[in-house]
Formats: C-alpha cells, structure tokens, sequence
C-alpha cells in the first residue's frame, strides 16, 4: 500500500492548476491564431487582431498566466507566420503588454470589483500597453534593421495599438454581457 507524502498536494488544488494551465494553453492558442492569421490591411501594412485578444486573456486569467499566454501566444505567431527572427522580440514585447492588465486586476480584486473586462481601470491599462507596443517593436526594429527603418514603422504600430483597444473594447463588452469573467473565475 503506498502513503500519501505529507508535501503532495491535495487533488482539488491539482484540479484547479491543470484548468489554469488548460485556459492558458487555450488563450496562447487564441492569440497565436489572431495575430498570426487575422491580418487587417492597412495603408501602411496591416494590423492584426491577436493584441486584442491578448489584453482580454490578461485581464481574465489570474496573475502570471496572462502574461505566459501573451508571450507564447505572439511568440508561436511569429514562428508559424514565417517570422521567426521576431519570436524572442515578441515574447518580450507581448508579455510586458499584458502586465498592466494583470496588474489592473490584482488591484481591482483587493477592492472587491474585478467582475468586468471593461471598466474605466482596464480602458486606462490600453494606454501604458499601447505605448510598450509602440516604443517596443520601435527598438526592437532599431536593433534590426536601424532607426531610420524602425522610425518609418512607427506608424503602423501606433494604428496596430488603435486596433488593439477597438477589438479589446468589442470584445469585453461583447463578453461582459455574457458575465464571462465571473463565468472563468468560478470555473478556474
């Protein structure tokens, strides 16, 4: 007969890690396939939808796992469009996008109101990620391909950041009429 160690685990907290590990793993899997393959032309290249999905997985999933499902989410994008060069760069960039969300949310949850994905709060945390966006990808080309190159690319981040907020917008209030946020929260 085999005893149970007085360090395992209980099973309802193996439970819980492997829903939060599964929610991840879906929401990287979300954001690989927005970013990587729903492109929006626009005058300077095109945007994509994968960031605003990004800022909805961090502001539902707790603590670290948005921020893992960011950075995997961008990086597998990148490998599987054919951008590999740019995977270690997104990582980086991707995870410090979900980092104000996350934060957002630690916050909200101490006073009792981290029940929406839209609130005034989280429309704020679209500023500070939208400038990592802007100022991330702006050096990250800069180390590649140079200033000037990276100066001229400026601009289809900045409309990249504007279509990020406008499907982030949609989409959590799309989902907060469905009450998805508490929905996640009992289920996680």
């Amino acid at each position: 007969m085999i005893k149970a160690s007085a360090k395992q685990k209980p099973v309802k907290t193996s439970i819980k890690s492997v829903k939060l590990i599964a929610a991840t793993a879906m929401f990287a899997a979300l954001i690989t396939v927005t970013t990587g393959f729903i492109k929006m032309p626009t005058m300077l290249g095109y945007a994509h939808a994968g960031d605003g999905v990004l800022y909805i997985a961090a502001s539902v999933l707790p603590g670290p796992f948005g921020i893992i499902a960011a950075s995997l989410g961008g990086a597998l994008a990148d490998l599987l469009s054919g951008y590999a060069h740019w995977a270690i760069p997104t990582a980086i960039i991707k995870a410090l996008n979900a980092v104000p969300f996350v934060l957002c949310s630690y916050a909200l949850r101490k006073y009792g109101k981290d029940n929406k994905i839209i609130s005034l709060p989280n429309l704020l945390m679209l500023l500070p990620t939208s400038a990592v966006t802007i100022f991330g990808y702006l050096v990250a080309n800069a180390m590649m391909k140079g200033w000037e190159a990276s100066l001229a690319n400026t601009p289809n981040n900045v409309i990249q950041a504007v279509v990020a907020a406008a499907i982030f917008i949609t989409l959590g209030l799309t989902l907060d009429g469905f009450k998805f946020k508490t929905r996640l929260s009992n289920i996680l």
